[in-house]
């Protein structure tokens, strides 16, 4: 597999999510670290974790998911469905929640300055309806290689189940 930009998007990476309405209203805000590796060629994983100022956490672990032979990376886990490519310098993402059946959402993602900070935007719709953005800003505070090797034995127990903030 010949991947050119996603191995600069592995490690883990901190930052803000804000959530504003069709109407440019910011509505909600929380903190994220995403940790992200690639391994065994055509493999990644993704494990998001959120916090808001009221000191709700949640961790939402996507599981190993592959890339196929066209170096599409296929997202099918029990929160989303949807898919990830390379474009010439972004990342592109399309995918809904499996909760939210209708739910459509379109991500771009750009390394900006040194390659140690980036910038992500999130669509949303829902069936025909322009519902908003989300606006995220990360910095990456730690590489593939850094990440505590600990981090990932037993993280499915690790998984948020209630009814996620972060999906609506």
């Amino acid at each position: 597999m010949n991947l050119k930009l996603f191995p600069n998007h592995t490690g883990i990476w901190e930052g803000t999510y804000t959530r504003i309405d069709a109407n440019g209203v910011k509505y909600d805000q929380w903190k994220s670290k995403l940790t992200i590796k690639l391994f065994d060629g055509n493999k990644y994983h993704q494990v998001n974790e959120y916090t808001w100022a009221d000191g709700h956490h949640e961790l939402h672990d996507f599981g190993v998911c592959e890339f196929n032979t066209d170096g599409i990376l296929v997202f099918d886990n029990p929160r989303i469905l949807g898919k990830a490519w390379e474009t010439h310098d972004s990342v592109c993402l399309t995918w809904s929640y499996k909760n939210r059946p209708g739910s459509h959402l379109y991500e771009m993602i750009d390394l900006i300055g040194d390659g140690k900070h980036r910038i992500r935007t999130w669509k949303w719709s829902f069936e025909d309806i322009f519902e908003g953005l989300t606006m995220i800003e990360e910095r990456q505070t730690a590489t593939q290689d850094q990440i505590d090797p600990a981090f990932w034995v037993d993280l499915a127990a690790r998984r948020f189940t209630g009814k996620s903030r972060s999906d609506h």
